[in-house]
């Protein structure tokens, strides 16, 4: 051991203590204390022993008489009285001379007078409660009783860190998650997507896809058929659209002509539930929807050019179109579909339409940029609501000047928005935050009843699945999550549906009130134009120019005769000097 580690310390010898030396002696009493009588009697033995315990609280019951209080219901009969009997009562006419003349006179109006506090008092109490007044300040605001919930569940990342473009369900029992990965940029330097690979992943085993297939260029848009779960129809990056049978091969079964493909990539995709669900629609950046049959995708079926601001006399062409960026098909209206643009519009098409301004029926401002998605509400199939910039807004077919419910601005711009398929009043947003909001109409209007952060990457998609009630979200670095929201933010209570109708009629009628009241003012400041207009005469315009005229004239008269003066004095002066 080294010094460094060591210590000494000393103690003397007669510290250590005495060796103990033992030995056997004999029992010797050392001490004996004998008991005290007196404190003996102190203490006495009890046989048996009972003892109570009581491990509630004490209640007690008190009787108080208070006063009955006895209610009856009781009718009366009104009778209007106080009328002369040269005056019939229903005589409208008669009563109307009758009551004017009354009124006129002074002992009337002298009896108003005095009766007017009285009532002044009685119509107070009335009005006891102002809708306008702030009652309670003082006390603190409760919080909900309902407790909102989600949980995130399963994640799947793509390896290749790809963005998530487009994500579906299958329809079927065991319901899988369809993912298409692709970047939307622009290739200003070179394509900027070379893996094309898309993926079907099974929710119980998210570490690895289920099913690959490989479109033969980027896919943007994905959509599944609701008769065959392994067939999927796809929106490729060069305009064409393929079907895809995972039971059969990876690649696509078949695919459309390029030379009647769309000249964009395809950005949205929309199946139709026709008779045999054999029919599908997309559109394209190019200002063009084209409907086909999967049992003959040698050529669309219908294509129609999404053309608004065309002059009336040409016809519409694609260098008046306006690019489509999501559309939207409900059962209820066969004939009829939701196209939203890139510059902000929402179109509500009509096919059946014979002109093209018929078939144009409806054309909304929605946003200032580009329209992310546009659904038909679970509700009532006359409202939609829309997302694109910074807001989310409710529209209704009926009114075509403003939406109905104006979402609040968000600080970041919001990706896709869903209606929650159970609770009508309720919708979900995702924004480039990477935060997913759950809105609710009725309880909170201009905030979210839940906002939770669930990547640091901006958010791309949101979808939900009906028959688990699943969320699906995909993000920019390729994560799909799963979340799961709690029972109160899936199902509608009894009177949610009614409520939701009364909101959005009252809504309505407030716009059309709005409507109304602006044409109204455009209407008189036309007319008020026009009377400035007529006011205004030709004969006296003519005759001012005239007198204008005739005083400049002789105003440069004056001038030119001033000036003459003046150099005639100057010439008779210069001889005399």
């Amino acid at each position: 051991m080294e010094p460094g580690f060591t210590y000494v310390y000393f103690n003397k010898r007669k510290n250590f203590g005495r060796q103990p030396m033992f030995s056997e002696v004999p029992v010797t009493l050392i001490d004996s204390i004998h008991p005290d009588k007196s404190e003996q009697n102190l203490y006495c033995l009890r046989n048996p022993v009972n003892h109570e315990t009581q491990t509630s609280n004490n209640c007690s019951n008190h009787y108080v008489n208070t006063k009955i209080t006895t209610y009856c219901d009781q009718g009366v009969e009104h009778v209007e009285g106080g009328w002369p009997k040269d005056v019939s009562l229903n005589d409208e006419e008669a009563t109307f001379r009758y009551r004017r003349r009354t009124e006129r006179e002074e002992m009337y109006c002298n009896a108003i007078m005095n009766t007017y506090s009285q009532f002044e008092h009685y119509i107070q109490q009335n009005n006891a409660i102002n809708m306008y007044n702030m009652y309670f300040k003082e006390i603190d605001s409760q919080h909900p009783v309902e407790k909102y919930s989600i949980r995130t569940g399963k994640v799947s990342t793509d390896k290749d860190k790809r963005p998530v473009a487009s994500i579906c369900w299958t329809c079927e029992d065991d319901s899988k998650l369809v993912a298409a990965y692709c970047n939307k940029k622009y290739p200003i330097t070179g394509d900027v997507n070379k893996n094309f690979e898309c993926f079907v992943w099974d929710i119980e085993y998210p570490k690895e896809p289920y099913e690959y297939f490989k479109p033969p260029s980027a896919c943007w848009q994905i959509v599944c058929s609701p008769s065959f779960p392994k067939v999927i129809f796809g929106g490729l990056q060069d305009g064409r659209v393929s079907i895809f049978d995972i039971r059969e091969q990876n690649e696509p079964v078949v695919l459309s002509p390029m030379h009647l493909a769309h000249r964009d990539p395809v950005s949205t995709l929309q199946f139709m539930h026709s008779r045999l669900n054999t029919e599908f629609f997309s559109g394209s950046s190019d200002g063009k929807c084209m409907w086909w049959d999967i049992r003959n995708m040698s050529q669309p079926t219908d294509e129609l050019i999404m053309s608004v601001r065309y002059p009336s006399i040409d016809k519409a062409s694609l260098a008046d179109s306006e690019g489509v960026s999501a559309l939207q098909f409900d059962r209820s209206f066969p004939t009829k579909f939701l196209c939203g643009t890139d510059t902000g519009l929402v179109i509500n098409v009509n096919r059946k339409g014979k002109s093209h301004a018929e078939i144009m029926s409806a054309v909304l401002n929605a946003h200032i940029g580009p329209v992310r998605a546009v659904h038909r509400s679970p509700c009532s199939a006359k409202i939609f609501i829309t997302c694109g910039d910074w807001t989310t807004n409710v529209w209704s077919d009926d009114v075509r000047t403003a939406p109905i419910i104006c979402g609040k601005a968000q600080r970041n711009q919001i990706s896709d928005v869903i209606w929650a398929p159970h609770r009508v009043s309720g919708y979900m947003s995702v924004s480039i935050d990477g935060r997913f909001r759950y809105w609710d109409l009725l309880r909170k209007h201009h905030e979210p009843v839940l906002a939770v952060k669930i990547s640091k990457y901006p958010l791309s998609k949101v979808i939900m699945n009906e028959n688990n009630h699943l969320i699906a979200v995909g993000d920019m670095n390729g994560t799909l999550k799963l979340i799961r929201l709690s029972e109160n933010l899936v199902w509608s209570e009894e009177k949610d549906k009614s409520l939701m109708m009364q909101c959005f009629e009252r809504e309505t009628r407030r716009e059309h009130i709005l409507e109304t009241r602006v044409k109204e003012i455009r209407l008189k400041q036309k007319a008020e134009e026009e009377a400035e207009f007529e006011l205004v005469d030709e004969d006296i315009i003519i005759r001012n120019a005239e007198i204008d005229y005739l005083r400049t004239i002789t105003e440069e008269k004056q001038k030119c005769d001033t000036f003459t003066d003046r150099s005639g004095d100057r010439s008779h002066k210069m001889p005399a000097r």
